[in-house]
């Protein structure tokens, strides 16, 4: 297939282009002019055929180039992190330019037209598990709140019969592809403590999933005539405590354990996210990550292993240590 994708010179996007490539598809992808963004299509252009086209993904001209000839199309494109000064950037692109792709993508006929979401858009679930099922929550940061809004705006569609297909990925991790990009999100959210070498210990948990799996369910989808779906991507739940002993063993040295109790983390979050609406804080605590790890919500991927025969995920403690370069 020739496959449009968008996002595909990310942390998560080079890991889903070169398996498609590995899978033999033909795969036209969308970078921003100048920057990483070319290198990174110059090196995935000798894993297999690529073609590149330049520009910016709120120009409507630009998705339709894009999309022309294609016979499928992988939106992975997104502004991701905590940081609230973009949040303005986050509503242009996650939300209002995700609306446009699906529904440019829907009346050139494409199949499938798979749009990546995040499981942030789901929490909290109104019945304590994330799954397929759950409707998108109001969201607690800019970050989920655009993605909520196109997750509706793609269920608009799915409920009109159009072959939309959303996943849902958890904290993805794992090293970046060949070093090519920036590290995920969630390595650059532990970061801090990796540095610092000092840990809350704490109740809580995270679900995590192997970037190599999620790039695997992508690929599976890249299939025509199986009409819409929803599949979570949650993989494994790692207590808080078991990362910061992973994150121990990847960076050979102890990190000390500060005891602190739930309500005070999700507070260091609230006070972190007002203070990074004016200071570049990066991507460390949020409120919506403290929610998050506090909750330790569970998600239900039966649905995904069993429609795409996934038999089991990746260990995301192995693809932590992989980030080390263990």
């Amino acid at each position: 297939m020739r496959i449009a994708v968008t996002g595909g010179t990310g942390y998560l996007g080079v890991h889903t282009v070169a398996a498609l490539l590995a899978a033999g598809h033909e795969v036209r992808l969308l970078t921003i002019p100048g920057g990483t963004d070319d290198e990174v299509a110059q090196r995935l252009s000798a894993l297999g055929e690529v073609s590149v086209i330049s520009g910016d993904i709120r120009d409507r001209t630009t998705v339709d180039v894009l999309l022309a000839g294609c016979d499928a199309v992988l939106h992975a494109a997104g502004v991701v992190g905590t940081d609230r000064r973009r949040e303005g950037l986050m509503w242009e692109v996650n939300a209002y330019a995700t609306e446009n792709l699906l529904l440019r993508a829907v009346e050139a006929g494409l199949d499938p037209i798979v749009s990546v979401s995040s499981y942030s858009a789901l929490f909290p679930p109104p019945d304590g598990v994330i799954s397929a099922d759950t409707p998108p929550a109001p969201g607690r940061s800019p970050y989920a709140q655009t993605k909520a809004y196109a997750d509706r705006a793609a269920r608009r569609l799915q409920a009109e019969g159009a072959p939309v297909v959303v996943t849902y990925p958890s904290s993805v991790v794992g090293p970046a592809y060949s070093g090519w990009t920036a590290a995920g999100v969630t390595e650059r959210g532990w970061a801090p403590i990796v540095r610092a070498g000092f840990a809350p210990r704490m109740r809580g948990g995270m679900q995590m999933i192997d970037v190599r799996d999620v790039a695997d369910v992508h690929v599976r989808l890249m299939q025509p005539g199986r009409g819409p779906h929803r599949y979570v991507c949650g993989g494994v739940m790692v207590a808080f405590d078991e990362m910061v002993d992973t994150l121990e063993q990847g960076r050979g040295r102890p990190i000390h354990r500060i005891p602190l109790a739930p309500a005070l983390f999700r507070g260091i979050g609230w006070v972190s996210d007002l203070v990074g609406g004016v200071l570049p804080l990066g991507d460390g605590i949020s409120y919506e990550a403290a929610m998050l790890l506090t909750a330790a919500t569970p998600t239900d991927d039966a649905v995904t292993r069993s429609d795409l025969r996934i038999e089991a995920w990746r260990s995301p403690q192995a693809a932590i240590l992989a980030s080390f370069g263990r």
